[in-house]
């Protein structure tokens, strides 16, 4: 049911084009404000992680103190166990009154604005954004801009309608018009709700920041002035909550600091009678704190308290490729990668898994953008391990799954390359099209990789020994799935100039699948027989590297492969010994070889993607670079965003290949507008998909591999294996 829900909200959200284009518009200014104004400040990403992470750490102490500190200044408090007990609490002080309500995820998470109009209340939204959704009857789709998917014309037509008068689609014209409309509101409300950036456990005050001055009327002018927060927002010290907002705005927006910050620490302390002609803006008579805690308290027991780290910043969302596809369709309530980790926590990992569980493609963007560090991919690793655990996986995965972690798939890889020609028509240079559609990753018009007549494991024994002195280095190479059986030509340029430079290449004919496939899947179980039978071959040779063409595996191999094996006192210590050694071809050329530069000319244009296991977990960037300029006759040309996704993400793209296509399709755009002859990479995987969408678009790119290239190069100066 999870899967068809799934299939249903992607099919929205990619039909929805107008939404689309309302987030390309928005995205296009924040992500570069982003990038700019945080590298103005380099330690706040660092300060900020560690303030969240004591409060987390500390929450037992720090809410009962917070509790105190806020009731000693006239707050009075709430400290909810369930979404319920929350509900009735605000529902008793608003009853059917009038309610100007801000920005308030929390008060999302428990639907307080259906609650209280049920209720008979009338709750009118103040911020632009949720106003905008509300006149449209839509949901918000931003954690800091929740009508990012609505287009300037739409907004035009609501606020024309709610006014009474035509608005040209102008922005000044329209906040004026909102404001306009607005203000009756905020001066005839009774409650004023709001949610809280930060709670100061020190001096009992909250922290609110915004760019509208919305937040600030409607925690002023009402008599009445509820706060709802989760207890994660509770940080020490006031200056832990500037923290809090600095980063909210530089992350969030790309702004040094939000317009308005205000610090509310109790009730107003004049008297009505006696500065009456002052008019409204007095301060509220009487403040509410409510405090939630359902689903943070399973955060914490379950190790799952990174997740309450966030500031609801919204950057991750800004960078995350699934989400600039589909938008709001991309989680619940909370929204993104992080929003389904929440979900599983405050909701039911079955609603984690409707919300997008499986959407995730593991690019990290989202770390790389987080203003706390926290580590999503790796959370959805863990929900997806533990529902395979409790529900099992689907046989034909299952099945598939099992013979890779029996090493099968050589034999079966022999096996069906003849056969191939049966369901696919050629398409040239080693790629076909499905003859008929297999199922919804495999349509009639994709372009795959056919299986090679020959694997690497038979180009290697064909290969003559190498004709120059080794220099005393000796590395082991692992192919990879893709290499072995679709590619082994990739492999067969890494021997030629390793073997050019001297260096001893052990290959290993008998290696099976590193295990991503079936990690990403959250079958841990098979991932860890395959990590033994590679670790357990591997640890056999003494090696100096262990080299890699595929980034993906050599992250599998550096980073899971101890985590899979810790508890098996045999092959542990062997998989960190290999982890250690693991290199990508291109590092180790540039740091271990040192490699002189290649003598022949290659004439053309060339653009580099960056793959994004090698860019953000290796975190190698400049040496695939290194080695594409040290090539004579080169022109390199950076694409607009050159380390975003291709979509890939190997059974992303059969499960979700309609998705993938469209985060192809922003990727091969992008290539094209560079005008090279080639999109060089480091990753098998990304050349497929590349591969396909430039196919889509006619393009004449051709994807190729650094090493490759490189091959291409010192051939072209004589210095070819013979």
């Amino acid at each position: 049911m999870a899967k068809g829900t799934i299939k249903e909200k992607i099919r929205a959200g990619l039909h929805d084009e107008s939404a689309r284009v309302g987030r390309d518009r928005a995205l296009g200014v924040i992500k570069p404000a982003m990038k700019k104004m945080t590298a103005s400040y380099p330690d706040l990403r660092s300060r900020l992680t560690a303030v969240k992470k004591y409060s987390i750490d500390h929450l037992q102490q720090l809410l009962p103190q917070t509790v105190k500190v806020l009731r000693d200044r006239g707050w009075q408090v709430l400290v909810a166990d369930t979404p319920q007990e929350a509900l009735d609490y605000i529902g008793k002080i608003v009853g059917k009154g009038l309610v100007v309500k801000s920005k308030t995820n929390a008060g999302k998470e428990i639907n307080v604005p259906h609650y209280l109009e049920d209720q008979g209340a009338k709750v009118v939204e103040t911020d632009l954004g949720d106003r905008i959704n509300q006149l449209d009857g839509g949901v918000p789709s931003h954690s800091l801009a929740p009508a990012i998917h609505v287009p300037i014309e739409r907004v035009a037509e609501l606020f024309s309608k709610e006014v009474g008068e035509k608005l040209e689609p102008e922005l000044e014209a329209l906040v004026t018009a909102a404001r306009k409309s607005l203000r009756k509101y905020l001066e005839q409300a009774d409650v004023g709700i709001s949610g809280a950036n930060a709670v100061i456990a020190e001096t009992g005050a909250i922290i609110v920041t915004e760019n509208e001055g919305n937040i600030r009327a409607v925690t002023s002018i009402p008599r009445i002035h509820i706060a709802i927060a989760g207890v994660e927002k509770i940080v020490p010290k006031l200056l832990d909550g500037i923290a809090v907002v600095k980063a909210a705005a530089a992350y969030g927006v790309g702004q040094d600091i939000g317009t308005y910050v205000s610090v509310i620490s109790g009730p107003s302390r004049f008297e009505n009678d006696d500065f009456a002609f002052l008019g409204a803006a007095q301060g509220p008579q009487e403040l509410h704190m409510v405090f939630l805690k359902p689903g943070r308290e399973k955060a914490i027991a379950d190790d799952y308290k990174e997740t309450l780290y966030c500031i609801n910043c919204g950057s991750c969302l800004n960078f995350c490729p699934v989400y600039s596809a589909i938008g709001e369709k991309y989680g619940y309530k909370y929204l993104g990668g992080r929003g389904t980790v929440f979900t599983a926590m405050h909701a039911s990992l079955e609603k984690a898994e409707e919300a997008g569980l499986s959407l995730c493609i593991g690019c990290k963007r989202c770390e790389e953008a987080c203003a706390v560090e926290m580590q999503t991919p790796g959370m959805i690793a863990r929900l997806r391990a533990t529902a395979v655990s409790e529900k099992g996986l689907p046989w034909a995965r299952k099945t598939m799954f099992e013979m890779l972690a029996a090493n099968k798939l050589p034999r079966y890889a022999r096996l069906a390359e003849p056969l191939q020609g049966i369901a696919t028509k050629a398409s040239g240079e080693g790629t076909a099209k499905p003859r008929m559609s297999l199922f919804d990753g495999l349509p009639t018009d994709r372009l795959v990789p056919l299986l090679a007549p020959e694997h690497f494991s038979d180009l290697v024994k064909k290969r003559k020994p190498a004709t120059v002195a080794r220099k005393g280095h000796k590395v082991g190479f692992f192919a990879g799935c893709l290499v072995n059986f679709f590619r082994p030509d990739l492999g067969g340029s890494l021997l030629d100039v390793l073997e050019r430079e001297g260096v001893e290449v052990n290959t290993f004919p008998d290696e099976a699948c590193c295990g991503i496939p079936a990690l990403t899947s959250g079958d841990e179980s098979d991932a860890r027989k395959m990590a033994a039978v590679n670790v357990e071959m591997l640890s056999q040779q003494t090696l100096d590297q262990l080299i890699f063409l595929c980034p993906t595996c050599a992250s599998t191999a550096k980073r899971e492969w101890p985590r899979l094996l810790s508890q098996d006192s045999r092959l542990a210590q062997a998989a960190n010994t290999l982890a250690a050694k693991v290199m990508d071809i291109s590092e180790y050329l540039v740091k271990v070889v040192k490699i002189s530069p290649p003598q022949g000319k290659v004439n053309c244009k060339v653009t580099y993607h960056d793959p994004c296991h090698l860019v953000r977990d290796l975190k190698i960037k400049d040496e695939p670079r290194q080695l594409i300029n040290s090539i004579p006759g080169i022109e390199m040309v950076e694409m607009k965003e050159p380390d975003s996704c291709c979509g890939f993400g190997g059974s992303f793209s059969l499960f979700y290949y309609d998705l993938s296509r469209k985060i192809n399709d922003d990727k091969v755009k992008q290539i094209m507008e560079t005008g090279a002859d080639y999109v060089v990479t480091g990753c098998p995987g990304c050349m497929v998909h590349l591969a396909d969408g430039i196919s889509h678009e006619n393009g004449r790119q051709k994807p190729m591999h650094v090493i490759e290239l490189l091959a291409k190069a010192y051939n072209q100066d004589g210095g070819e294996n013979q």
